[in-house]
């Protein structure tokens, strides 16, 4: 879907035929190169290399896939509570004063040393859950599907990613083709005023004239610099964006479009893929389970916990720093049960509100259904909209040329004034600079439409 043709020719594909931008929209691109005075070493950059740019070095992505990383992290915690928590604690402590027990006696007081200078212990407990209300399958399950929710939102921010990176592209194009504009115009000015001076020198114009072409000129200039700090910027954005240095110097390889648009899909197909494929719908489903399965964890509380419990430990105790005198060992193992009795309310507190964010949970998925659609539909309608306003344009510039043609030949054969050549560059200058504008608009409605609904247009 893609080539190029003069202003108004008709390229013919089987039987099918194709409407291409005019001529002066590619000469916008070549002169704002030259312009710019880049070398062979800059790097080239087309739109495509941008998207792949953006997937590789943009640092929004590369944080987005982080919470996949974040997520299987949660997974190993949601998972690690079905299995035994073993637990081994070890402890020394000197006695420097040891408490006396005194105890009476028919003949006196006695008194006993109550410990020894030095102190070992060390013990290994192990806890084993066997049921806690479905709490810990539950929440390993939700666990699973954040993961699975992260991926959809890494992908949905790819996508965005790649499409901002195109409109950025395509930004920078239009600034250069909006300073190419200006260049062209200046240069006809610049040959305006020389005719005038001319003119003038012969006597055959006013001084009036001669100052008028002037300040035509002049009025150009801050424009020029207007636009050539506007260019910079844009290339800077761009670069930011795609990972690419801000003082490396790029060339931005602009590629023909066609924008016939006769092979676009009906509105329906758009809304069919979009309402399929969208990330934000796979990520809207996953996230309502999870609410509904919060409601299983939050019912737990309801429900006895049961748990194996085994407990090893020795101590030893001596005035000298050794472990193998006064030793002792212990091992215990039983079950654990712990039945809820009364908390206050909190577990059907946490049930209601759990049960609350999963009914919001479908009514901000069944919105999202609704607004994806309309963001469809909307898209459908700016680009169909923005071929018309292109075609139209195209047809402008044509007409704009004519009339600076027409100008020029009319003063310089005495027939016309300088206000008809300024007003008809005038003219050409904004059809121009419109058509630049409505180029970017096509662009930015065709790009808006692909972010809504995962389709590459041009690939159909």
């Amino acid at each position: 879907m893609r080539g190029s043709s003069l202003p108004g020719e008709l390229s013919i594909h089987g039987d099918k035929r194709r409407r291409r931008l005019p001529w002066l929209l590619l000469s916008f691109g070549a002169v704002a190169v030259l312009l710019s005075g880049v070398s062979r070493a800059d790097t080239q950059l087309t739109a495509a290399d941008a998207r792949s740019r953006a997937l590789e070095f943009n640092r929004g992505y590369l944080s987005a896939r982080e919470e996949v990383n974040k997520a299987q992290g949660d997974i190993g915690r949601a998972r690690a509570g079905a299995f035994p928590e073993i637990t081994l604690h070890g402890g020394y402590a000197r006695n420097f004063e040891i408490a006396s027990l005194f105890i009476p006696t028919d003949e006196g007081t006695m008194e006993w040393r109550t410990g020894f200078k030095n102190s070992f212990n060390a013990s290994i407990s192990l806890r084993q859950p066997l049921w806690e209300g479905g709490k810990v399958y539950t929440a390993y399950s939700v666990a699973k599907q954040y993961k699975r929710y992260s991926e959809a939102m890494t992908d949905e921010v790819a996508q965005a990613v790649v499409c901002n990176a195109e409109l950025l592209f395509y930004s920078a194009i239009l600034e250069k083709a909006r300073l190419a504009v200006l260049n062209q115009a200046y240069e006809t000015y610049t040959h305006n005023l020389e005719v005038v001076e001319k003119f003038y020198s012969q006597g055959l114009v006013s001084r009036f004239e001669l100052l008028r072409a002037r300040v035509e000129q002049s009025n150009l200039k801050p424009q020029m610099l207007a636009a050539e700090s506007q260019v910079r910027l844009s290339e800077k954005w761009l670069k930011s964006f795609i990972g690419l240095a801000l003082d490396e110097a790029v060339r931005l390889v602009e590629e023909p479009d066609d924008t016939s648009l006769a092979d676009l899909p009906p509105l329906q197909t758009f809304v069919d893929s979009a309402l399929a494929v969208r990330p934000e719908i796979r990520q809207a489903e996953l996230y309502s389970d999870m609410r509904r399965k919060a409601i299983t964890v939050a019912r737990a509380g309801y429900f006895p916990s049961l748990a194996a419990v085994s407990t090893y430990s020795w101590q030893s105790q001596a005035d000298e720093f050794t472990m193998k005198r006064n030793t002792s060992k212990s091992w215990t193992a039983g079950i654990d049960l712990t039945v809820p009795i009364f908390d206050g309310g909190l577990t059907r507190s946490e049930v209601g509100k759990a049960r609350a964010e999963h009914r919001q949970s479908r009514l901000a998925a069944q919105q999202l259904r609704d607004d994806i659609r309309l963001e469809v539909e909307q898209a459908y309608d700016r680009l169909l909209q923005a071929r018309e306003a292109l075609d139209t344009q195209g047809e402008t510039i044509a007409e704009a040329e004519e009339g600076v043609r027409i100008a020029k030949l009319r003063y310089e054969a005495g027939e016309g004034t300088l206000l008809e050549v300024l007003s008809a560059q005038t003219a050409l200058t904004q059809a121009g600079t419109t058509l630049a504008e409505a180029t970017f608009a096509f662009r930015n409605a065709r790009v808006s439409l692909q972010k809504a609904t995962t389709i590459d247009i041009d690939a159909e």
